[in-house]
């Protein structure tokens, strides 16, 4: 029965409005369900337990990368050409490449397209109007562009990124790494068998779905001569290898013959061929050397000559070389689908003794955040459990409160999948945030039905179902008013709107499903606990009780 409510003052009797009388059937209605659920405990918490079991059993089928994807507005087209290209000729390349992207350009969305030459290096750098202005997404260009130019210039290797909230989070916190998705070490220490593997490696990432622009980072080293000396030849005339390395040096690269003094000062005299006598390999054939004998020998008979191409530089990590294989991701394509793929490509390559294969850059750095925020996360519940323990002066109820933890787990989980937001930084800083939240409505609602058994010395369950009702109000007021202060950023409207939105996301789904299985697994469990406790107590007082009596003597 609904009774109006007295006014303290002139004891008149206000009538209750209609919303009032809604909610306090909504409460009644509560109230009876709820005694019909903690009759049923062992559902309940089973119940519960499924739902959890199940979010887990979900969290694989969730996409993982390190950031969201930004809407930013700046798209960049670097070509890369063979190392000594005549200046000239790279920029006629830079102009075929220019005469290709711009046709793909749309009219009105573009803010300004600036080209640049810098030695092997070309880049074309187009700036997009800001998200308000266009409608075009930069990602899709990006797609269409790398698509357009594919091929199209012999002999030249053309990256095009658009720039991701990767590269925002590294520029705020200064992570190192490269802008490429995917890295990939290949470690090993013989570089031509770790080139040959580089390029196999390479291949075998380009079939993965959503692997773009694969390249080896080790480009094609500089040209070089190798000479390598006949020592028995040399030692049949009299000759050490010293002495025939000793000729080359002098007359290629010049060799000390003396010093030069004048006025007190002193300069060094260095002698070498003349620069048109040392121009081509075939000079090398007309150095000789004098044996003991005094005779003259070309140096073409004393050794052999093999052209390569030696490393412009080694890499190295932790002492042990290292090459670089590399590759971009399509639009929409997540970070740890991608790495999964490229793994089930490489599981049947064979390496060599001495090489293996490590993910590193942008896998990398999301790994290290996931286990820095798992221990965030450890961190915050035992911080929080000692808070509580503190507060209520038991260590039972702060337990029975963090079983309302695992729950979020049931929200967030199936609105990362319906949403499409991904497992990153900014999600997992909204579980951190959730642990926070979500405890808020298990501290009320135990700390008054401790309050109602205290001082109205109510039985456990019907503390339980009253206090349930008294705070379901306090609690639904304070959910809703943190989810409705988080939609907008949810919503992810705006520019940059989407580095918040899956932090918003996460503690929308998890707050609303903890708090609705809160509201009725709470009193469940600590009903349940408390009888347990009682009944535990009582056998060990009659335990004890036979125990301390003395028995009569026997007659």
């Amino acid at each position: 029965t609904i009774k109006p409510l007295a006014s303290a003052e002139s004891g008149e009797v206000t009538p209750k409005s209609k919303f009032e009388q809604r909610f306090e059937r909504f409460e009644n209605w509560y109230a009876g369900k709820l005694g019909i659920a903690l009759d049923h405990k062992g559902w309940v918490i089973g119940g519960t337990t499924l739902l959890i079991a199940l979010a887990l059993v979900a969290i694989p089928f969730v996409p993982v990368e390190l950031a969201p994807q930004l809407d930013t507005d700046e798209i960049d087209v670097d070509m890369e050409m063979a190392r000594g290209i005549n200046l000239a000729v790279a920029r006629s390349y830079l102009e075929e490449l220019d005469s290709i992207v711009r046709p793909l350009l749309p009219e009105g969305e573009i803010e300004s397209v600036a080209t640049e030459t810098r030695g092997d290096n070309a880049q074309v750098e187009i700036r997009l109007k800001p998200a308000g202005d266009r409608t075009v997404d930069p990602s899709e260009l990006a797609d269409r562009i790398r698509i357009a130019t594919a091929g199209r210039i012999p002999g030249a290797e053309i990256d095009v990124r658009a720039q991701s909230g990767l590269w925002i989070l590294r520029r705020l916190f200064s992570a190192g790494g490269g802008d490429e998705d995917i890295e990939v070490q290949l470690r090993g220490y013989d570089l031509e068998t770790a080139n040959e593997l580089a390029f196999e490696i390479k291949r075998r990432m380009e079939l993965a779905e959503g692997v773009v622009e694969a390249r080896v980072g080790e480009r094609e080293g500089r040209p070089e001569e190798n000479v390598r000396f006949d020592r028995d030849r040399i030692y049949d005339l009299g000759l050490s290898v010293q002495e025939v390395g000793r000729a080359i040096q002098t007359n290629v690269a010049g060799g000390r013959a003396g010093y030069f003094r004048e006025g007190g000062e002193q300069f060094p005299v260095t002698v070498r061929l003349r620069p048109e006598d040392r121009l081509t390999l075939q000079d090398l054939d007309a150095i000789s050397v004098r044996t003991p004998e005094g005779e003259m020998v070309p140096i073409s008979t004393l050794v052999s000559r093999e052209g390569s191409r030696g490393p412009t530089r080694v890499n190295r990590i932790d002492g042990q070389r290292v090459m670089y294989i590399t590759a971009n991701l399509e639009s929409g394509v997540a970070l740890g689908d991608a790495v999964t793929r490229v793994r089930e490509q490489l599981a049947s390559l064979q390496l060599p003794d001495g090489f293996s294969i490590v993910f590193g850059g942008a896998w990398r750095e999301q790994q290290d955040a996931r286990r820095d925020f798992i221990i965030a996360i450890v961190m915050a519940l035992a911080l929080v459990y000692m808070v509580m323990a503190a507060q209520f002066e038991r260590f039972l109820d702060p337990l029975i409160v963090m079983s309302s933890v695992p729950l979020a787990l049931i929200g967030v989980v199936p609105t990362q999948l319906l949403t499409g937001t991904t497992l990153n930084v900014q999600s997992i800083m909204g579980l951190v945030m959730l642990i926070g939240i979500v405890v808020n409505n298990a501290i009320v609602l135990v700390d008054y039905l401790n309050l109602k058994r205290r001082e109205e010395g109510l039985p456990i369950r019907e503390a339980a179902i009253e206090s349930a009702r008294l705070r379901l109000r306090p609690i639904l007021m304070t959910t809703l008013t943190t989810v409705l202060g988080l939609l907008p950023l949810a919503l992810g409207i705006g520019v940059g709107a989407n580095l918040q939105a899956a932090l918003a996301r996460v503690v929308i789904g998890g707050l609303l499903a903890s708090t609705l299985i809160t509201l009725v697994l709470i009193p469940t469990v600590y009903l349940g606990t408390n009888l347990g406790l009682e009944k535990v107590r009582s056998r060990l007082g009659r335990r004890f009780r036979r125990d301390s009596e003395v028995p009569e003597p026997a007659r």
